[in-house]
């Protein structure tokens, strides 16, 4: 395929997906984890410059036509992560450095775009309540559209304040989390259409074990009397239990691939863990305790156990 069609191609996906989101939210927001796919893929395939003229072509192709006003929430959280993420690729960084280069940019990407909306920090935080109190007030009516007991939505009601104070707290933890989600599921991504770190068994990644070291001090420091350290110490519990979930996820894979279970069977078991909190719970306890247990000490690769429906 000749580049200008590529770059075309890309552009338009980009462009496309980051129009359907502000388009359609809070429906359409998901798109957004996926703009930074097309110019990651334009650039392993062709370089560093084609995925910054990506960049250029898609930043301007939406400011025609939306505004300039969009132009920033397209560049610094999205735009910037992948062009950092390609010179980590081709300067051939290992798959924690990309990500952890990806994840940083899009962090501060996050805080300047909030940044350049609001002014300053007290609006930011302000404007974050005010949202998470929306978001919470639709949850509520969404209950009860379902059929949620009376009682039920009375004490939730009532501790509603609460709640918000307690997700504002660790918003922060929530924001590095979000930026998590779209970098490793682009890093997947396009793992699986290109050639990328295909010498890394991600069934097999796991924390490094100093790190269990930092939850548990995260943990008790979350009580301590000084506001700042608790609020800093509660953020950084969120972070680091989302890098066990990972290896809880890289666990689940590795027993989906080692019975050779059918896709249908691994589909509903991932959409299972994202939409059931108590299996959520499990696949975070199995990458904590992996330290302990070594869950995949048994063998180094896929064993020859298959699975078919007569239990043969």
């Amino acid at each position: 395929m000749p580049l200008l069609l590529r770059l075309a191609a890309a552009i338009a996906v980009s462009g496309g997906l980051y129009l359907t989101a502000l388009s359609l939210p809070p429906m359409g927001t998901p798109f957004l984890l996926l703009v930074p796919f097309p110019g990651l893929l334009l650039a392993v395939r062709r370089g560093v410059i084609d995925s910054a003229a990506w960049l250029l072509f898609t930043a301007g192709a939406t400011a025609a036509l939306v505004g300039w006003a969009a132009v920033p929430g397209l560049v610094l959280p999205l735009g910037l992560p992948a062009l950092v993420m390609t010179l980590a690729l081709w300067r051939t960084w290992s798959l924690e450095r990309t990500v952890l280069a990806g994840l940083a940019t899009w962090t501060v990407g996050v805080t300047c775009m909030a940044l350049l909306e609001y002014g300053d920090v007290v609006a930011m935080v302000n404007s974050a309540r005010e949202q998470i109190d929306k978001s919470f007030a639709l949850a509520l009516s969404t209950s009860e559209s379902l059929g949620t007991a009376g009682t039920a939505t009375v004490l939730t009601e009532a501790d509603r304040s609460a709640l918000v104070d307690a997700l504002l707290g660790i918003l922060p933890a929530l924001v590095v989390l979000t930026g998590a989600v779209m970098v490793i599921g682009n890093v997947v991504l396009l793992r699986a259409s290109t050639g990328v770190f295909q010498e890394v068994n991600l069934r097999m990644w796991r924390t490094p074990d100093a790190l269990i070291w930092a939850l548990i001090a995260a943990g008790f420091g979350m009580y301590a009397p000084v506001p700042w350290a608790a609020l800093t110490a509660r953020n950084l519990f969120v972070v680091l239990l989302g890098c066990y979930f990972c290896q809880g996820l890289a666990i689940v894979a590795y027993y989906l691939d080692r019975f050779r279970l059918p896709r249908g069977i691994r589909i509903a078991g991932y959409v299972l863990i994202a939409v059931q909190h108590v299996v959520t719970a499990v696949v975070l306890a199995l990458g904590v305790f992996d330290l302990w247990g070594n869950f995949r000490r048994s063998s180094a690769g896929p064993a020859d156990v298959r699975f078919d429906a007569d239990g043969d």
